[in-house]
This record gives structure tokens, sequence and C-alpha cells, in this order.
């Protein structure tokens, strides 16, 4: 265990290699943690709405999807200055998991309990324009690219697996969507890609989080000690993985439910993408 907490829902874990800590959110909670593995030691600020999602922006601060829509901010608890407002249809939901590509973009998706086609997933690029790039998802989920920039990978958590779409990293568009892997232990939910252009899914329910080869063949499993595993993503060389406590009913198995594990699967991770607006 890297981390040991209490996490409603820990989430959207995503490398900050300006300040050499891991990024984390509580979506229940309306928290953004930043955690230190050198000196062990986390910090966080409310937003005061649930948040989905967290990036770093190159030009400094972060850049968030929170339930009402897409926002900057210049420093850990600093004003927020609000992008654009994002809502399902209908009404109600609220943004979920994102991250900023290597080229410089923002994407973030949004969800609707009981309504599984209500989200969408949304590009916000470097010129602040958003574009609607997948319509009719359920629970929009992790996201990755492949080392060349050509495929993209996403996650509907509702359809029980991982697509690919053919992607052009010169403009971020994205066609021909097909299913690359079929999830059978839990739910597919947050995701990563590795240096060598494997996919590591986080099983929501499943106890673990898989490797896949880029033709969706399985390669690993490794065991997490919570039952509700949701993202994962690499610093260096070391896989982090949030997890959650939000509708476990017995914790004597699993009393580390919300903490963030980490573990040393023998490669490292792509850089994490900054939002270049």
């Amino acid at each position: 265990m890297a981390l040991r907490a209490t996490a409603r829902l820990g989430e959207g874990p995503v490398w900050d290699a300006r300040s050499s800590t891991l990024r984390w959110v509580d979506i229940e909670r309306g928290e953004i943690h930043r955690f230190d593995p050198a000196s062990g030691t986390d910090t966080f600020f409310e937003v005061g709405e649930q948040v989905g999602t967290v990036a770093v922006r190159a030009a400094g601060g972060l850049v968030l999807a929170l339930k009402s829509g897409l926002y900057t901010c210049l420093d850990d608890g600093g004003r927020l200055t609000r992008l654009h407002e994002i809502d399902t249809d209908p009404p109600g939901g609220r943004g979920n998991d994102g991250k900023a590509d290597p080229w410089g973009r923002f994407w973030a998706g949004t969800m609707l309990e009981g309504d599984d086609g209500a989200g969408a997933l949304y590009r916000l690029d470097p010129d602040h324009s958003l574009h609607t790039m997948v319509t009719g998802v359920g629970v929009s989920n992790g996201l990755g690219w492949s080392p060349d920039g050509t495929t993209m990978y996403y996650i509907d958590t509702t359809t029980g697996g991982v697509d690919a779409f053919d992607h052009d990293p010169s403009s971020g568009a994205v066609v021909r969507r097909r299913r690359l892997i079929d999830v059978d232990r839990g739910s597919p939910d947050g995701m990563t890609v590795d240096a060598e252009g494997c996919l590591w899914v986080a099983l929501w329910d499943g106890w673990g989080v898989r490797r896949y080869a880029p033709d969706g063949r399985l390669i690993t499993t490794v065991e997490v000690p919570a039952q509700r595993v949701t993202s994962c993503a690499f610093g260096g060389d070391t896989l982090y993985i949030t997890t959650a406590r939000i509708g476990v009913r017995d914790f004597d198995d699993q009393p580390s439910a919300g903490s963030v594990f980490a573990c040393a699967p023998g490669v490292g991770g792509l850089p994490a993408g900054e939002w270049a607006g």
C-alpha cells in the first residue's frame, strides 16, 4: 500500500512530474489530493462539488472536470474559473474520468446514474474550444493512447469492455470505433498505457488490475486487496492504483478499501499529458 486512505470514491490518479507527486481525487467528497511518495504525505483541497478528474495545466495550475463543468485553478485551493458548462442529456449527471493527452488536449466524460445513454465524451482543445467526441455513453471512464498516437483506447463501463478508435494526433479526431477487449472479471473502470503500449485496466468489483497487449490479449493480473478498483497511473516505474469504499458492505476482508496502492510491475509508463490551454 502506498497511502492508507478512506476515500469514498478514489479516482483519477495522474503523475505530476513538476512536483514528483501523484494527483488523485475523491469524487464523492469533492477533494483533489496531492500525494508525495517521498515523504508519505497527502494533502487535499475541496472544490464544493463532485470532481470527476484532474490534469496538470502546462501554464501552471490544474484543469478539472467537476459536476457542473470544466474549470481551471491556478493553485491548489485557489479560485476556480469555469471554462464550459457540461451536463448529461437528460440533465442531472456529472463529470467522470478523463485525462490530458500527450498533444495538449484535455478529454473528460460524463455519466448519469441509471441512464446508460445520457453521457458523452468531450475534448477540450488548447484554444479552449470544446468538442463532443462520443455520445450515447453510459459511464465514461478510462482513456489512453498508443505510444505512436494512432490509436485511442476508451472505456464506457456499461459496455463491459475496452474499445479502440483510430486517432489523429495532429487534430484529435477519432474514427472507426471497434471492440478490443471484453472484460470478464468485474467491470472495466480507469485505464493507463505503459511504455510498451500495453493497457492496464482497473477492475471495479474485480479486486485487481489487468494488463492487456495492444491486440487485446490478456497478459497478467495484479491482485488488489480491495473490491472496487477504480483507476491506475504510472509514476516512473511505479503503478499507482486507486480504490473506493462506496457501496462496500463488509470491510472485514478489505479494511484498506479506499486506499492508494502501488506496485512495481517491471515496466514503466508513458509521460502524463498536460493541458496546453
